[in-house]
């Protein structure tokens, strides 16, 4: 189990992002989902392999939490491997090789987005069976590495039901045990994690955090 660092998060996760689990989390632009990850990593004990597919990953950002937090920023970056697939092709290729790259040193995988490069190019042929593929692999890694795999999804509009759905909901709802969706709050700088569902917790729990030079804390704190 690895702490999220946020004592109510961990309470409604049961302690934290599960070994050997696939954790989805999404939710629309500025939720926290990348800086969520990124605090997971900077606790985590081994290193990290970290897949950008966004542009989002942030030395800045990561040495700000890690110093707020009374941490070497620079040594703290050495602990993140930084993957940045241009495409989906390319995603395919990066995520296949982690199962050679991923060993017992390693304590935890983010891919941030997941569907990125997928919505991108999801018109011009079907991908599905692909990013199906991908989570699998993904899974394998977490099994056999006994390690958390946390896949950052986006959202779209659903005109059918009317409001916010994750990008293919289907392909990776039936792959991650464990789901957490982010919203923005009316209340300025406050957001809310919706527990969406999970392998051992109750379903529909929430909690609520702000986002700081530390990254992600307890409203309360």
């Amino acid at each position: 189990m690895l702490s999220t660092g946020v004592n109510s998060l961990d309470e409604l996760l049961g302690g934290g992002f599960e070994s050997g689990v696939l954790t989805q989390i999404y939710g629309s632009f500025a939720t926290g989902k990348t800086t969520l990850a990124l605090q997971a990593g900077l606790l985590s004990p081994g290193k990290i392999a970290y897949v950008d597919t966004e542009g989002g990953f942030s030395p800045e950002r990561l040495s700000q939490m890690a110093k707020a937090r009374g941490l070497n920023p620079e040594r703290e970056l050495q602990r993140f491997i930084l993957f940045t697939p241009s495409d989906f092709k390319e995603q395919r290729r990066v995520i296949g090789n982690l199962k050679k790259v991923v060993d017992v040193s390693f304590s935890l995988v983010v891919v941030d987005s997941i569907t990125a490069h997928y919505r991108a190019e999801e018109q011009r042929k079907n991908l599905t069976n692909e990013l199906a593929k991908q989570l699998q692999v993904l899974l394998f890694i977490a099994r056999r590495n006994d390690i958390p795999v946390i896949v950052i999804n986006q959202v779209h509009f659903d005109s059918r039901a009317e409001r916010m759905k994750p990008v293919a909901e289907h392909t990776l709802n039936y792959r991650t045990k464990d789901i957490l969706r982010l919203d923005k709050l009316s209340t300025p700088g406050l957001r809310v994690a919706v527990l969406e569902r999970h392998r051992l917790r109750p379903e529909g729990g929430m909690v609520y955090f702000r986002i700081t030079e530390k990254g992600i804390e307890d409203v309360g704190e």
